[in-house]
């Protein structure tokens, strides 16, 4: 067990506070950590905490419960820590003992897991409501189980899910998220980004790309990527969530590049689409072009009070009426053929972080301290005239868009970019990637 580099106690103190202030007032939450996964036999993966845990803990330790009590006047924190055994001193060194732990995460109490049944038996009560996700510790929600269900007579014990309270809390982002990691995933991404386009070039492999930019991350102190890298060629770029990046590259095509470094748990996430042999065509640069504008359009879009459904009208009513002008759709609402996936999502500790975008069935207006991506894209696939004939365009329709698809097939484009709701606008926190074509071409030319 480790206290992470850019760890802040009083941060984890107050959000734990606000996250009680929330909860019913004799409310008790009972949060359990990721388990360990293993790989093969006795080798597990590397171990990443759930991001519920983290945020209110800071602890990364595997087999550990936080109890909240809401209920009493100092809001309780107890943590549950399993005993050290000999060998996993010798194997994966030493935990910090009860004394340490207690006063470096602010526990007022800190137990043994094996103290967890006898101890939460003395602090909940009949009918206390009691918040715990069921499905993150398998282990863990089959003592639940018997503990407050199956031994329950007369009833159940009112379980309800915390998530969406941690959700609403992890929405808006402070000066503190980017201290403790937020800001350096994104400059550690930024740079690497930057290094690795100039990198590119026909006749290598995708996966040397990815090895190019993991290094730069790895280097800069990232432990791993928010998300596995696409780097994408040729056709494979019109496959939104391509993750095999094993194709070789070849001229005349494209590269998109979608990724994110992870520092303190926080992720940035951008893209960028890069041609193979260091200049677009005009084809790629049409469709490039395209793309940006309706980036551009966004970030002039989004401000406090706007919501994401406004944006996503707009950028719609953009990109039909452009492809509508290239001839590879003849009716408006067939655009949707092309861009295939939303425009934006939230961001921060999950690539696309937790938060809801309507709240009563109404639309959530962007509000200070959100974190969100912009990536609009088009691609033109193989498949697109059969999803345009099943979408009921006419055999003579069809004539007329399939050599256009043609002259564009397998060109796949995307920008992405990270931003920050801010008082009267956004402001675009990823900045530092180039965007414009000719920059991008500028950049591989280096």
């Amino acid at each position: 067990m480790r206290i992470p580099n850019a760890y802040e106690k009083s941060v984890f103190q107050s959000r734990r506070e606000a996250f009680l202030n929330r909860l019913e007032p004799n409310g008790i939450a009972i949060l359990p950590s990721a388990p360990r996964v293993y790989r093969n036999l006795d080798i597990p993966y590397p171990y990443r905490q759930d991001n519920n845990f983290y945020y209110l803990t800071g602890l990364e330790h595997p087999d550990t419960i936080a109890v909240m009590d809401a209920a009493s006047s100092r809001k309780r924190f107890i943590l549950f820590l399993p005993r050290q055994k000999p060998r996993d001193d010798l194997y994966e060194g030493k935990l910090l003992d009860r004394q340490e732990a207690r006063e470096a995460f602010g526990a007022d109490e800190v137990l043994y897991t094996d103290q967890f049944p006898t101890r939460i038996m003395r602090i909940v009560k009949k009918d206390r409501p009691i918040y715990y996700t069921f499905g993150i510790h398998p282990p863990l929600d089959q003592r639940i189980y018997r503990l407050f269900v199956h031994r329950r007579s007369g009833g159940l014990w009112p379980i309800l899910d915390p998530a969406p309270i941690i959700a609403e809390m992890r929405l808006i982002k402070t000066e503190a998220d980017f201290r403790m990691g937020f800001q350096q995933a994104l400059d550690i991404t930024i740079t690497a980004v930057n290094q690795t386009l100039p990198t590119i070039r026909p006749g290598l492999f995708e996966y040397q790309i990815q090895a190019t930019l993991e290094y730069h991350f790895r280097r800069q102190g990232s432990p791993r990527t928010g998300f596995s890298s696409i780097v994408a060629s040729g056709p494979n770029s019109c496959i939104l969530h391509y993750t095999q990046n094993r194709r070789q590259l070849q001229q005349g095509e494209v590269l998109l590049l979608d990724c994110g470094a992870e520092f303190g748990y926080y992720t940035a996430d951008v893209t960028r689409t890069v041609p193979i042999s260091g200049r677009f065509n005009p084809q790629q640069l049409r469709i490039y072009n395209i793309v940006l504008q309706a980036h551009q359009t966004a970030i002039r879009q989004i401000r406090p009070g706007v919501t994401r459904k406004q944006v996503d009208n707009t950028l719609n009513d953009f990109l039909a009426d452009a492809l509508l002008e290239l001839g590879l759709i003849r009716r408006k609402k067939d655009y949707k053929h092309y861009t295939i996936h939303g425009y934006m999502h939230w961001l921060g500790l999950d690539v696309h972080d937790v938060g809801g975008y309507t709240r009563n069935g109404k639309p959530i207006a962007f509000q200070p301290g959100m974190v969100l991506t912009i990536e609009p894209g088009v691609y033109i696939r193989e498949d697109v005239l059969e999803r345009l004939k099943k979408a009921g365009n006419t055999p003579a329709d069809l004539e007329k868009i399939a050599p256009r698809v043609r002259e564009f097939l397998h060109i796949g484009i995307r920008v992405e970019d990270d931003l920050i709701v801010t008082r009267d606008g956004c402001r675009v926190l990823t900045e530092g990637i180039p965007r414009e074509a000719e920059e991008i071409e500028a950049l591989m030319q280096s």
